[in-house]
């Protein structure tokens, strides 16, 4: 219909003519036109008539409309459109003065060009080019214009317009330059001559000169010229190379690597031919050496290639192989390949530098996206080529390449992406897969959402296909999603990973994640750690029985802390960011209940990295750098640990090998998953591509432009002291690492301290003096720093300062070790020598000199203001005892420093010492440590009254008033300061934020907030109080994108601090603060998200928080949990529902209130109380009964409860309302009122026992599951008959209730169990004796005591019935030591339940049983046998055990007391005792536990209840395996045996087998020490300062002879002290001592010498061993808290039993953590008191050990760990008793050896009741109870009687008394 129009286009009138080409447009936008429909294809051909019309506007309107024309062909260069405008432009150009035809047809073209796409454009852009270079100007400026016009419609730039079109270009120029240098540049070729071209070109497309242009196209035009291998070629490559300026040799040599690729794959082999021999004879060169002149470059070009041209380029590359065995004559290259075998093996050695190329293409911005997917068509080829047994060998690096195509979304690429893993998992050896799985599928996830059945695919070769090969890592793709294309795969790894002990198991679980946090692939690492934070949110319960289900949390779960801080150092921020979140989920966990091994095991000085030639420094490089290559995220940096690696290796010819060198040893040191991943690079050709720069660089590097981040000053100082280092391995070694310091921020801290040492040991006086400058100026800054401004960068510089030191003072111990050494190795010499020797080390002198320049009290300040307290309290301590300044003016930074670590026994230390009147900073410091913030804020305000303008006294007193409550008085103070002095907005205004948000204020915190809009910078937006306020502010304007932001940066300012701290060990203790901040955070997170909900928002996990187990779990002190306690009350009142917000508010402050007063801070415990009382809870008339007892004033607390309970427990409804949770909470409540009434009422003595017995009753009858009820009744009752001992017969029936309530006590709990069960069984046992006794001597008492030992002997047998076996375990010793009862009825019973426990814990109790069985007595040894039978008759398999066991027993006690010669020291038992050996070869031998304390400890549940099902011994018991062959004799004069024991676990233990010695009072002591253990964990003060003694596990196998586990680790004191005596040449000969032994000598003499001449010869030196053996400060700091305090508990223990002979041999420390550990308690009940030269000290308290305690001494730490020692002992009197009354019935050999005439005499029984032990068991009553023996008067109070004891203890007067070989001048 539209044919006729078209005779338009004919009319002779052009304006007709112009009006049809005008309506294009319109009339084509209802016309399709295609190949398919003739007729439009007709209708099209007659519309391309215009573009040769004779009318030139027709022609130009015509030009205006094409675009219109071209709809549907865009991209097809061989529509009818291009035909015309050719043929169009083709006749034109034939015919003469043609010109505006030409101009039109190009000016069409340029219209063409702005819309047409792909191959069309190519046509289009090569038209206007020829129009360019033609000879006509008009033409070529039009052509210009268009160029340039098309550029700019397209948005593109003329640069990128020649990248993408390059190839079509340089094929077109190649062509146009051989057509006018064959004309010789004659008009008729219409074409300017090639200079001209080549610079009309050059300037089309914005190059400003020829050579920038040629530079660019070189690459894709040369080839095209060689190929036509002409004499016009010659000529072109000549004007090239002068444009160029180089010759054409030189350029063809260069792109030799170009053309042979061109050639290999686009020509015939003709011309192939022809063209290299044009090139050889252009350049003189033959064609293997050309082949040989870019070898990598030409196998990379080839393989770029290889995909399109396989045939081609397998060709070109065999051609390469031939000239490589051409030119180096007889090798493993094949005389031709043919087989794809041959070709891999033949690339192998360039594979990695292929990969690299590789990466260029893919990385290159400037390679067109079509070029990049040829790359990776070809990797995939080259992946088929080389096949599994050389692609697993560069696994990492190739799947570093794939992961480089994930980044690209263009069409086409992510299939192409997904054909390359799936050919990449095809080409890697199954088990080598194994170890990459988790990083394969964590990296293909997020694929899953575009590529989903590919990536199924993989998944599913890998899991289902594999699952055989590839099961064992199945357990690390826990986070694999739940997705349809998924399923199958996820009923595989269900099926594999889902077992009884594993998936379901929340250890497991944990086990994984922590597995996925420590690999190599960050991308795993943020999935281990998404799926972490997870688990820890959705398994709150278990994880919180993990923390308190026993006496100490999981080892799962100190593990997680420990690797959960380790992450605190990821450098990506998401990843830190996630760790912050797992920390807050797991919650503040206390450190006491954490087995962080914070100090760890002592740094072995011999493995001291002493320099680059250390074989030591080398290893930990070499895996340092291997770690940098596997996490590498970029292949830039990937191939920068390869260079390193590569050079390293080399320089330390580590590499396998025939001979056995130092390299091919430290080849072998590597793991073989690190072997494998360096033997590519023992082969690789990387190079250096350029070298950084440091000349002219600022100095100091910090905070200047080039150190303006942590990470650039890290890299930037490690680069510059790279070139100071002036020793060749070490300049050469550091610079081949300076590549990946820039990438890696953890390989540049490595190599700083290493660095730096090497500078310093060459470095002239200028520039140890810059380097002392920089290291100033971080710690200048940080001593600026304070909380508000603190800094991420700040921080981690500090830290790596300090880290830097401590490693340069570690180097300067070691080489003072070795110079030791190496005297010592040479000939005998003086210690003076040896100080010569030292002085005379240049090298040590350097370092020391250096560190000598960095100022100890400057260490200290900035360690302070960086919270690295422990590190502060260091460096001081160093200042003073090297400055030794008057310690007074000195005291303000110690108290602060104390204060700062929440240490108040250290504040109170520096209260003790100070001689004068504390200041008034000083009296604020000292309230502030002790919560006495009203006494505190009084200070302030007298500070004020004298210096007003003072801002810390403002924010002192603000502080305080916060402290105790006073939020509105607090805001008040803030806005009236503020008023008259505005400028000092930024220091207060974070404290009316605080009370804002407290107060619930949010128009008040709003318009306070508005101080820091726009200042993300100040420091003041940093601070934590602000930042929480901006976060409730959002979530109470329910903006929810506002409150995840202000969230996530509050989070990441905790991260950056808690990052410096991980850089150390300690950090869990040094960072608790930020964690608990964390755990906030996490609480307000959650606690918020239903208030945010409510307008559609959130994502967050469902699932509430128990916030009371929460807050069980954080460390007991004010300081943690009141911070908790105030954000949760904000929290509740504006997110808390309605019905409960009063009651949860109340809850709180009543938490806050208690958490107080257990801290001593009465005052804000009564202010919380006040707050409570507003909503009349149950619990508060406790609460405050309580604080009224703190205060002593116990009446009034009476009358509150009286009151409280009358109140709220009158109506007895609830009682009946059943035992929903509801009722019991109000039970357990209304049972907690009526006991503290009830010891309220007996602690007064105001009301008659009838009365308080009916109160404690009463507790009983409202709560009957309550354990505490029935203790102290039970108590209450023992207590009662206690006053009855003069009628035995009413305390008779007494027992009953005692012994009843007891046990019953014990159904419910094990929190008494050590009270409760040795006072029950001594009850009964007793009360049997008794009445056996009276039988027998026919007293009246008898019949009815008779009568009642049936009903108690019933009460015991139904509890052996409801108790857990385990609980009877407990009293073990007790039980075993009354075997021999007078009493038949009891005596079956006991033996009953000693049986029940053989039966049931053979393992244990055979190994406490051992010496009973071998006992000497007769009547002891039967009573055992009758025991053993009867355990058999119960469980039959018993039968076998018990002979094995006594049978091994038997042969160690042989190997006890196996004769030895003298001299001696090693015997084999292969050789000497083989029936040793061959007793546990037999393979019917039965499993024999390994005899260690953790094994044979009970470990009790926490909570209520028996806990019937409870393990109480590890889950994973070590078992005897056999004995190491060797067996060391020790020296003392017993001739005691060291054995090693091969443990089931593989690892080998301890033990001594010890002769001639009655071991059993050392195990009875062991066990008295285990309860004084258990006693001081129970008690708040004591578990805050983490008291214990260090026990280890005795077993006697006789009365002579045991075993005793061997202490690893531990030196006596006086050996530790002689070597630092002899180090400073001050060891004194015994015989100087001589007139000190004599007794005649007059005290007041002896006490003169004493002073004068010995003491001052034994300076006190015992600190420096603590400095020397720990040399990071927190675990220095950690060490000596655990000195003093060890000390203090086994002193004040000690002191009871009467232990004594404590010399320098008996007390042994352990160099991994500090601990006093005593040995040998042969000298106990004060038998030291008996020898020949009395002992008149209670323990060992010399000047030395003072000394080590610090400047502070004995007081604070150590005194304050005495008198909670003594206090808990005093509490707990009854249950050590019953330990220590063991003794009378299982007397010691000893005993009845010292005296004759006191000897008892044995019953027919064969029980004894030894006057000796019970006279001994009543001194130590008496000495708990504050008596001396030696003193008249009332028994002192637990502080006086501890300080008469250290008066003692030091007294010099007692100690020059003292024997001198027990030396207490060490």
């Amino acid at each position: 219909m539209f044919l006729p129009f078209t005779q338009l286009l004919q009319n002779k009138d052009e304006a007709v003519r112009t009006g049809m080409v005008e309506s294009i447009p319109e009339l084509f936008c209802h016309i399709r036109v295609s190949a398919d429909v003739p007729a439009s294809m007709s209708l099209l051909q007659n519309f391309l008539s215009p573009v040769e019309d004779s009318s030139y506007d027709v022609r130009m309107a015509f030009s205006k409309q094409v675009s219109h024309l071209a709809r549907g062909w865009l991209t097809d260069s061989s529509s009818p459109l291009v035909a015309k405008l050719k043929s169009a432009y083709l006749r034109a150009k034939s015919s003469t003065n043609c010109i505006p035809l030409q101009e039109t047809v190009v000016l069409t073209i340029g219209q063409l060009g702005r819309i047409a796409e792909v191959d069309l454009f190519g046509v289009v852009l090569i038209n206007l080019l020829i129009s360019l270079v033609s000879l006509s100007p008009v033409l070529a400026a039009l052509a210009y214009s268009e160029i340039h016009d098309i550029a700019k419609v397209r948005k593109t730039n003329l640069t990128s317009l020649l990248t993408k079109q390059r190839p079509i270009i340089c094929k077109w120029l190649s062509e146009v330059l051989h057509d006018s240098q064959s004309s010789g540049g004659s008009s008729s070729c219409r074409l300017k001559n090639p200079a001209g071209i080549l610079s009309e070109v050059a300037s089309v497309f914005g190059c400003d000169d020829v050579r920038r242009f040629l530079s660019m196209c070189l690459q894709p035009l040369l080839p095209q010229l060689v190929h036509k291998a002409c004499p016009e070629t010659s000529a072109i490559i000549r004007l090239i190379a002068k444009e160029l300026e180089m010759n054409r040799q030189d350029l063809l040599i260069n792109n030799f690597k170009y053309i042979f690729r061109y050639l290999a794959c686009n020509c015939k082999t003709e011309e192939k031919e022809r063209a290299l021999e044009f090139v050889q004879n252009e350049t003189q060169i033959e064609l293997r050496s050309l082949l040989r002149s870019d070898y990598q470059g030409l196998h990379n070009e080839l393989l770029l290639y290889i995909s399109s041209h396989y045939s081609q380029v397998f060709a070109g590359l065999a051609t390469v192989a031939a000239s490589t065995r051409e030119g180096k004559g007889k090798g493993k290259v094949p005389r031709e390949i043919t087989t794809a075998q041959e070709m891999a093996e033949f690339l192998q050695p360039c594979l990695l530098g292929i990969l690299a190329f590789f990466d260029s293409q893919l990385l290159t911005t400037s390679i067109p996206m079509e070029d990049k997917k040829l790359a990776l068509e070809s990797l995939i080829t080259l992946m088929k080529l080389m096949g599994p047994k050389h692609i697993t060998t560069v696994r990492v690096k190739v799947m570093t390449t794939l992961r480089i195509c994930l980044r690209f979304k263009v069409k086409g690429f992510p299939e192409l992406s997904c054909r390359a893993w799936d050919c990449f998992v095809h080409s890697v050896e199954l088990s080598c897969l194994g170890p990459m799985l988790s990083q394969i599928v964590v990296t293909l996830l997020p694929l899953l959402q575009t590529q989903a059945r590919p990536v199924a695919g993989i998944f599913n070769f890998l899991i289902q296909d594999n699952r055989e090969a590839l099961q064992d890592h199945f357990h690390e793709l826990y986070f694999m999603p739940e997705l349809p294309e998924l399923s199958k795969i996820n009923a595989v790894l269900k099926r594999h990973i889902e077992t009884p002990s594993s998936q379901s198991d929340l250890k497991s679980q944990l086990k994984h994640s922590l597995k996925g946090l420590g690999h190599e692939s960050l991308d795993v690492r943020l999935h281990a750690l998404s799926k972490l934070k997870q688990q820890l949110h959705a398994n709150q319960v278990a994880l919180h029985e993990m923390v308190e289900g026993s006496e100490t949390a999981d080892p799962i779960i100190s593990h997680l802390v420990s690797v959960l801080l380790s992450s605190c150092r990821e450098s990506d921020k998401t990843a830190r960011s996630l760790v912050g979140e797992c920390l807050g989920e797991l919650g503040a966990i206390d450190p006491g209940r954490l087995d962080l091994k914070a100090h760890g095991q002592k740094e072995e000085l011999s493995k001291f990295q002493a320099g680059v030639d250390d074989v030591h420094f080398a290893h930990d490089l070499i895996m340092e750098l291997a770690r940098a290559f596997l996490a590498a995220t970029d292949t830039r940096s990937q191939d920068c640990s390869a260079f390193s690696i590569q050079e390293v290796l080399q320089t330390y010819e580590c590499r396998e090998g025939p001979k056995d060198t130092p390299g091919r040893r430290l080849w072998r040191g590597f793991p073989e998953h690190i072997q494998e991943i360096l033997l590519p690079h023992l082969h690789s050709k990387y190079i250096m591509s350029s070298t950084a720069t440091w000349a002219n660089m600022k100095k100091p590097i910090y905070r200047s432009n080039k150190g303006s981040s942590f990470q650039d000053w890290v890299y930037n100082w490690t680069g510059y002291l790279i070139t100071k280092v002036k020793q060749d391995m070490a300049s050469r070694v550091f610079r081949v690492c300076s590549t990946v310091t820039k990438y890696n921020e953890t390989t540049a801290l490595f190599l700083l301290p290493h660095v730096l040492l090497h500078a310093l040991l060459d470095g002239s006086t200028e520039e140890k003096q810059e380097v002392c400058n920089e290291i100033l100026a971080v710690l200048k800054y940080a001593e600026k720093m304070e909380e508000k401004g603190a800094q991420d960068f700040s921080h981690m510089a500090a830290q790596t300062v300090f880290s830097v030191l401590d490693h340069l003072t570690r180097w300067c111990r070691h080489r003072q070790l070795t110079l030791s050494v190496q005297r010592d190795d040479g000939k005998k010499s003086n210690r003076a020598s040896d100080r010569v020797l030292l002085r005379d080390d240049r090298p040590y002198n350097s370092v020391q000199g250096f560190l000598d320049l960095i100022p100890q009290d400057v260490l200290a300040v900035a360690s302070f203001h960086c919270r690295a307290y422990t590190r502060a309290l260091m460096h001081f301590e160093s200042y003073l005892s090297a400055s030794k300044p008057d310690i007074e003016p000195q005291l303000c930074l110690l108290q602060k420093l104390y204060v700062a670590m929440d240490e108040p026994d250290g504040v109170a230390g520096v209260m003790a010492i100070r001689k004068s009147e504390p200041d008034i900073k000083e009296q604020i410091l000292q309230h502030e440590s002790i919560g006495e913030l009203r006494d505190a804020s009084a200070c302030y305000e007298r500070a004020l009254q004298t210096e007003a303008s003072t801002v810390p006294h403002h924010q002192g007193l603000l502080r305080c008033l916060l402290g105790l409550g006073q939020l509105t008085t607090a805001m008040v103070h803030v806005n009236g300061v503020l008023a008259d002095k505005p400028e000092w907005t930024k220091d207060l205004n974070a404290f009316r934020v605080e009370a804002s948000w407290q107060l619930g204020n949010w128009d008040g915190l709003e318009n306070y907030l508005k101080v820091y809009n726009g200042k993300s910078e100040n420091k003041g937006s940093s601070n934590w109080s602000v930042g929480l306020g901006k976060i409730l502010l959002a979530a109470k304007h329910r903006d929810e994108e506002d409150f995840w932001h202000q969230l996530q940066v509050v989070r990441n300012d905790q991260m950056g601090p808690l990052s410096a701290a991980s850089m150390e060990s300690g950090s869990y203790q040094r960072g608790y603060d930020y964690i608990v901040r964390l755990h906030m955070l996490c609480e307000l997170q959650h606690g918020v998200k239903g208030l945010l909900r409510q307008e559609g928002g959130g994502g967050q996990e469902e699932g509430s928080l128990d916030l009371e187990a929460r807050a069980r779990i954080t460390q007991s002190s004010f300081r943690t949990r009141e911070p908790l306690y105030s954000l949760r009350r904000c929290i509740i009142n504006m997110a808390g529902s309605a019905d409960t917000v009063g009651k949860e508010l109340g809850h709180c402050w009543l938490q806050s209130a208690k958490i107080a007063r257990k801290a001593g801070h009465l005052q804000t415990a009564y202010s919380s109380l006040l707050n409570a009382s507003t909503y009349s809870l149950p619990e508060l008339c406790v609460e405050k009964a309580k604080w009224l007892w703190h205060q002593n004033d116990q009446h009034q607390a009476l009358i509150t409860l009286q009151k409280g309970v009358a109140e709220h427990f009158s109506d007895a409804a609830y009682m009946n309302c059943g035992s929903s949770e509801a009722a019991n909470a109000k039970k357990h409540t209304h049972a907690k009122a009526l006991l503290l009434v009830g010891r309220l009422m007996e602690d007064t003595a105001m009301y008659d026992s009838n009365q308080v017995m009916k109160q404690y009753k009463s507790v009983v009858e409202v709560y009957p599951e309550w354990e505490d009820g029935h203790f102290y009744l039970a108590k209450y009752y023992d207590r009662i008959m206690t006053t009855m001992r003069e009628t035995p017969v009413k305390a008779g029936d007494i027992i009953l209730y005692v012994v009843s309530y007891f046990g019953r006590s014990l159904q419910y709990g094990n929190q008494h169990i050590y009270q409760s069960m040795p006072r029950l069984l001594a009850l009964w046992l007793d009360y049997g004796a008794k009445v056996s006794d009276y039988e027998k001597a026919g007293r009246a008492e008898r019949t009815n005591m008779r009568v009642l030992l049936p009903k108690l002997n019933e009460i015991i047998g139904g509890l052996t019935r409801k108790l857990a076996p385990y609980q009877f375990l407990t009293s073990f010793s007790q039980l075993i030591s009354r075997i021999c009862h007078s009493h038949t009825d009891v005596l079956t019973k006991l033996e009953d339940i000693i049986a029940m426990l053989l039966v049931t814990f053979p393992q244990q109790c055979m190994w406490l049983m051992m010496a009973v069985s071998k006992s000497t007595s007769l009547i002891r040894k039967k009573r055992c046998q009758d025991i053993f039978k009867k355990a058999k008759s119960m469980n039959s398999e018993l039968n076998q055990f018990i002979q094995d066991a006594t049978r091994l027993a038997d042969k160690l006690l042989e190997l006890c007391n196996k004769p030895v010669d003298q001299g001696v020291q090693h015997f084999s038992l292969s050789l000497h005792f083989k029936s040793l050996k061959r007793l546990l070869e037999d393979r019917k031998f039965s499993p024999i536990l390994m005899p260690l304390q953790s094994a044979l400890t009970v470990t009790l549940p926490s909570g209520p209840g028996s806990h019937a099902n409870h393990e109480p011994f590890p889950a994973a018991l070590v078992y005897i395996a056999g004995f190491e062959d060797t067996v060391e004799v020790l020296s003392s004069a017993a001739k005691p045996k060291k054995i090693a024991v091969k443990g089931s676990d593989g690892k080998a233990y301890f033990l001594m087998c010890k002769p001639h010695d009655d071991l059993r009072k050392d195990c009875r002591l062991m066990e008295f020490n285990a309860i004084v253990n258990k006693c001081l964990r129970k008690d708040p003060e004591s578990r805050r300062r983490q008291l214990y003694i260090r026990t280890y596990s005795v077993v006697p196998l006789n009365e002579e002879c045991g075993l005793i586990e061997w202490v690893n680790n531990t030196h006596p004191l006086r050996q530790v002290l002689i070597k630092i005596y002899k180090e400073k040449g001050m060891y004194t000969r015994a015989s100087e001592f001589k007139p000190f032994l004599s007794k005649d000598m007059k005290t007041e003499e002896r006490l003169h010498m004493f002073q004068t001449t010995i003491l001052p010869k034994h300076p006190p030196v015992f600190r420096e061993w603590f400095l020397k053996v720990f040399p990071d400060p927190t675990s220095w700091y950690q060490a000596r808290l655990n000195y003093c305090r060890t000390t203090a508990v086994m002193s004040m223990v000690g002191y009871i039993l009467g232990l004594g002979d404590r010399h320098g041999e008996n007390i042994l420390f352990d160099s991994t953590n500090g601990d006093c550990v005593h040995v040998d308690f042969n000298c106990l009940f004060n038998k030291g008191e008996t020898f020949d030269w009395p002992e008149l000290v209670p323990f060992r308290l010399t000047h030395n050990m003072v000394n080590a305690m610090g400047p502070l001494g004995y007081e604070g730490i150590f005194r304050r760990a005495c008198e909670t020692t003594m206090k808990v002992m005093r509490e707990q009197k009854d249950p050590l008793m019953c330990v220590l009354r063991s003794f009378i019935f299982d007397p010691l050999v000893e005993w009845s050896r010292v005296n004759k005439s006191t000897r008892s005499v044995v019953p027919e029984s064969g029980e004894i009741s030894n006057e000796k032990a019970m006279t001994h068991v009543r001194d130590i009553d008496q000495r708990l109870q504050g008596v001396f023996k030696k003193m008249r008067g009332l028994p002192l109070s637990i502080e006086g009687h501890v300080h008469h004891l250290i008066q003692e203890a030091t007294s010099d007067l007692l100690l020059c008394q003292m024997y001198i070989g027990w030396a207490s001048f060490l």
